[in-house]
């Protein structure tokens, strides 16, 4: 009997907490490998997605969108964040797309500011060593792109550290994924 109730009780928190996700906008905590159109692909962190259904205890079927440029996926034609890749195409170059994939529940986040607390942490950190550091969302991607270009070579960053400080940018600038919530 105490095992068919543990049972009971474990199987409500997992309807409870798939049922709180679905519907609702929720954000790639960190990027993640998922399946689309049974094949591998990558949804990247800070992604906007919505959870369709729950697939199993572990996955659920989420549904993105961006534009189609051969493997990869990007918010915008200028191609200026990526949203995801995947073996094969997503479809004809330069079309808006809407995308399905299976992927673990365990990636997703329905608190955008959680996701980038490290990369704002670092952001600030180094960008007020010698100045006072803009809000992301004061600049567009475009802007981002230009600044930290220019930008990097003084706060001297390795390659590694001006993709994680871009994309932070990026995702949280005046036409990143969040738009609404700034």
């Amino acid at each position: 009997m105490k095992k068919v109730l543990q049972k009971i009780l474990i199987s409500l928190f997992i309807v409870g907490t798939l049922t709180a996700l679905v519907a609702k906008d929720t954000f790639i905590f960190q990027t993640a490998k998922v399946k689309i159109d049974d094949k591998e692909g990558s949804l990247y962190i800070g992604t906007p997605v919505k959870v369709l259904k729950s697939v199993d205890e572990k996955n659920v079927l989420v549904e993105f969108s961006g534009m189609a440029f051969g493997d990869k996926l990007y918010t915008n034609k200028a191609q200026s964040l990526l949203v995801a890749t995947k073996e094969g195409s997503f479809g004809d170059k330069e079309q808006v797309v809407k995308v399905q994939a299976i992927m673990e529940k365990g990636y997703l986040s329905e608190v955008p500011e959680e996701i980038w607390e490290e990369h704002e942490e670092f952001f600030y950190e180094m960008c007020t060593q010698c100045h006072g550091a803009y809000k992301p969302q004061a600049h567009t991607m475009m802007e981002w792109d230009a600044i930290l270009q220019t930008m990097s070579g003084f706060a001297q960053l390795y390659p590694d550290e001006n993709e994680y400080l871009l994309r932070f940018l990026k995702a949280n600038s005046s036409d990143g994924f969040y738009p609404e919530i700034k």
